[in-house]
């Protein structure tokens, strides 16, 4: 037994033979600023910390958002996921320490001796080339891309609530603009009308007003289709049957919008959960090169078991009836038509695949944040020029409107001026709710923590 036992710390000890390669983080040239600068956002190091409440103060929204956290199904998917992950782990840390289990038997052989034995068996294979080590830290690695995997599912929930809400609140703030015009081309419809059979017009001032307050009506039409679309799927969102979405805040009203800090491009690394799984990916992907290389190498392991065992069932539990057996083995391949070097070749292959998406993924990163600074800031400069264009259109079509009644000019010019009015009012409304969506883009696109 002593002997054994030095064997297990001989081989212990040199167990420290890891084959495979080490993970180094590629070499991802970050630019030093980003090219697109903002008023709207700060540089300030890291947003990490800012939640979502501090952006948007609207408690309708914040009860959407945690309804969609704790009922969307990809989400509940994500986070099976994870636990799946975390199982994984914890077989690959079992798999470096001994296992022990039992064995009882009985054989009975007329006319011959009978057997009766109960035993206590043990075995482990011993990592003396890493295969085990690799395993577990690529099992670990996986784990963790599973949870950031989690929080890309979980931001990308929240943004597509929010954008799906500023949609709905827009759509809503469109309807009563379309309803509200045609209400006043209902009326003015009827003025136009009452002149024509009065002979004060002619027929194709009627046929026009008419016109356009068909086209209002179809408009009202059109806007309650999509409205009710975007309710079903931000119902789809919060894991829930079809029904009706509460509103809050108008969009309009959403005007105290913080400052958001952007960081550097350096802080995407460390921030973006989809470009911390990719690397963690990537870890993983590089540990199992050790395992594919060790593979290759021989399996040591230890057996034994330390039990009791008689011909006399009666006598089994006596100090004669002792029995014990300790057996170390070595078995690796010798020939295999180049079958273990090829598994490493595919898992090299595996991991240059797994870099390349890495790199590929903070590529993509820093575009949408590149793109994201240039939509707050354009989006912001362009509601402020068409909510100007609606407020001149208003002010041109009361003037427009005056002057038809006072007979000095036709119904042409109150027809464009109507017209022009009501399109900027509903583009102003549309460019609004894309400002709050390009702010939560942003966000997004930084890292943000929810």
């Amino acid at each position: 037994m002593k002997k054994i036992l030095s064997v297990i710390i001989l081989i212990t000890g040199l167990s420290s033979c890891l084959v495979g390669p080490k993970y180094v983080r590629p070499n991802m040239k970050s630019p030093r600023a980003w090219n697109e600068q903002s008023k709207f956002v700060t540089s300030a190091d890291t947003i990490t910390n800012l939640k979502w409440f501090k952006i948007f103060k609207d408690p309708v929204l914040n009860k959407l958002i945690d309804s969609a956290l704790k009922n969307n199904y990809n989400l509940a998917v994500a986070v099976a996921r994870i636990e799946q992950s975390r199982a994984q782990y914890g077989i690959s840390k079992a798999d470096l320490l001994p296992s022990f289990g039992y064995n009882a038997g009985a054989q009975l052989n007329h006319p011959y001796s009978n057997e009766f034995n109960v035993s206590g068996t043990a075995s482990w294979e011993i990592d003396f080339w890493g295969k085990l080590r690799h395993a577990k830290r690529a099992s670990y690695a996986q784990m963790l891309a599973s949870e950031e995997g989690m929080k890309t599912v979980t931001t990308t929930l929240i943004v597509n609530v929010a954008s799906c809400y500023f949609q709905i609140r827009d759509l809503d703030n469109r309807l009563a603009l379309s309803q509200r015009t045609v209400e006043s081309r209902t009326e003015y419809f009827k003025l136009v009308n009452e002149r024509f059979k009065g002979g004060d017009v002619a027929e194709l001032d009627m046929l026009q007003a008419d016109q356009q307050l068909s086209l209002a009506k179809a408009t009202v039409q059109n806007i309650k289709r999509q409205l009710n679309g975007i309710e079903r799927s931000l119902n789809i969102l919060l894991g829930q049957t079809p029904q009706q979405i509460p509103r809050g805040i108008e969009n309009i009203d959403q005007r105290d919008i913080p400052l958001i800090p952007e960081g550097l491009p350096s802080t995407l690394l460390e921030q973006r959960p989809d470009v911390k799984k990719a690397e963690l990916i990537l870890q993983a992907e590089t540990e199992r090169i050790g395992v594919a290389q060790a593979s290759r190498f021989p399996n040591l392991s230890l057996t034994g078991f330390l039990g009791l065992a008689s011909t006399d069932l009666s006598s089994l539990i006596s100090d004669a009836s002792y029995a014990s057996n300790a057996t170390a083995s070595i078995l690796g391949p010798v020939f295999s038509f180049g079958t273990n070097k090829r598994r490493v070749e595919i898992q090299r292959k595996e991991a240059e695949i797994a870099a390349n998406n890495y790199i590929n993924v903070y590529i993509s990163a820093l575009g949408e944040v590149e793109n994201s600074l240039v939509s707050v800031q354009t989006y912001t400069e362009e509601y402020e020029a068409r909510k100007h264009q609606a407020d001149a259109a208003t002010k041109a079509l009361m003037l427009s409107k005056e002057r038809y009644r006072q007979g000095y000019t036709d119904y042409l010019e109150v027809l464009v001026s109507e017209s022009s009015m009501f399109e900027a009012e509903l583009q102003a409304s549309a460019i609004k709710a894309q400002q709050l969506t390009s702010y939560i883009n942003l966000y997004c696109a930084l890292g943000g923590g929810w």
